[in-house]
């Protein structure tokens, strides 16, 4: 198993390559939600109906779904992780930066699925890359990595109705997404390209042909229930926030500027929760530290469209962000269960079948339209549950070596 998730002996400039790679993060966790904060506005602008709503939503999912596990093979068979990463990401926010000038539905979906195409490199290459550079120290690093993505998640929601107060919603997504052009060359400068055949793999040379690395994957049993858990999940959140926007303007009668709050608090504290949820798996393991979180976090799900006081409704907000960051959890397990030579491709195949997420506001969507906002969150909450269910099937604590 990896070394705990305490704090380790580090250099400066070891801080400082987690500062960059969790920054990272933090920018391509904003960009999966970049639509959220603004959606409200997009809706009033465009005239969107709740099903348009979801569809734009699942464009951006869809196109990061269906070329997630196709280029973390790529990477895994050619070794050019951090160069795939570079291009993918930028292609996104290039993507969003386009939007700055499209002033239709059809436009916006084309450049959303653009975005997801390019955004789908990050949680394969990026989490290769993290866990290749701090390999003594996996747990602590994945666990901080991962917090990177909930402080840009945070940040982004409040930045984004700042800037869409003063300047509307297409300014407030190009401002979050140019500081691509900040940090990509940074990841470019401070992370070596590790080429495969070197190091451990070396000493164990194995088959990385495109099907020999699809069978090694699919043939891991905890890599698949781990997969299955986090789509369960996944399910469960895009909708549930997804959709919060809309749940607080019709029951609550929330402006843009609340909205952002309801949203900042949730990533804020599963921000906070995210160092818990790597000692969470250091102390019990993946099948244990799953199952609490997930469970509570369908109760949650439940409860968001029945609350009727607005005080209530932050706190419930907050709540889903405590419980259902669980990617910690899943992303040091996949380390841990995953050989070495395909963790890429191993956590590109999870991520791929957390990309069918973008079934959950089309799914919400249909469900507002045909009966009520209420249905869509029952919905929610249920596939939340059925991921306790999957993550009984993983194996127990691994054995420290």
């Amino acid at each position: 198993m990896t070394s705990h998730a305490q704090k380790p002996s580090w250099k400066l400039g070891d801080y400082f390559d987690l500062s960059i790679i969790g920054m990272t993060h933090g920018l391509s966790d904003g960009f999966s939600n970049m639509l959220v904060p603004v959606l409200a506005l997009i809706v009033l602008d465009l005239g969107l109906s709740p099903f348009e709503v979801g569809a734009l939503l699942s464009t951006f999912s869809f196109g990061q779904m269906i070329f997630q596990y196709p280029l973390s093979i790529l990477a895994d068979n050619t070794g050019r992780r951090k160069q795939i990463l570079l291009v993918g990401m930028g292609l996104s926010a290039a993507s969003f930066i386009s939007m700055i000038w499209m002033n239709g539905f059809w436009p916006l979906c084309v450049l959303a699925f653009f975005a997801g195409v390019g955004n789908s490199v990050y949680h394969p290459c990026g989490t290769a890359l993290a866990a290749r550079r701090f390999e003594r120290d996996r747990a602590f690093a994945i666990s901080w990595h991962s917090l990177g993505g909930n402080i840009g998640t945070s940040i982004f929601p409040l930045l984004q109705a700042a800037v869409a107060a003063m300047a509307g919603w297409r300014a407030a997504i190009g401002a979050c997404a140019a500081p691509a052009f900040f940090l990509l060359p940074l990841v470019n400068a401070r992370f070596r390209e590790e080429k495969n055949g070197g190091g451990d793999d070396a000493e164990n040379p194995k088959d990385l042909g495109v099907l020999s690395i699809l069978r090694r994957v699919v043939a891991n049993r905890n890599t698949v229930w781990l997969a299955v858990t986090y789509t369960f999940r996944s399910l469960c959140t895009k909708g549930a926030i997804g959709f919060l926007p809309l749940l607080a303007t019709s029951k609550l009668g929330m402006n843009t500027a609340q909205i952002g709050v309801a949203v900042s608090l949730h990533y804020g504290f599963g921000m906070l929760a995210k160092p818990l949820m790597g000692m969470l798996y250091d102390r019990w393991g993946a099948r244990a530290a799953l199952f609490w979180p997930l469970l509570l976090l369908g109760v949650f799900a439940f409860a968001l469209p029945f609350m009727e006081w607005r005080t209530g409704f932050f706190i419930l907000a907050a709540l889903t962000g405590v419980v259902g960051f669980v990617s910690p959890i899943i992303l040091t397990a996949t380390a841990d269960f995953s050989e070495k030579d395909i963790l890429t491709s191993s956590v590109g195949f999870i991520y791929a079948c957390h990309g069918l997420d973008f079934l959950a506001p089309l799914i919400g969507g249909w469900l507002a339209e045909q009966m009520n906002l209420d249905a869509s969150y029952i919905f929610f909450g249920v596939m939340s549950w059925l991921g306790v269910s999957a993550s009984m099937r993983l194996a127990g604590k691994p054995e420290k070596p």
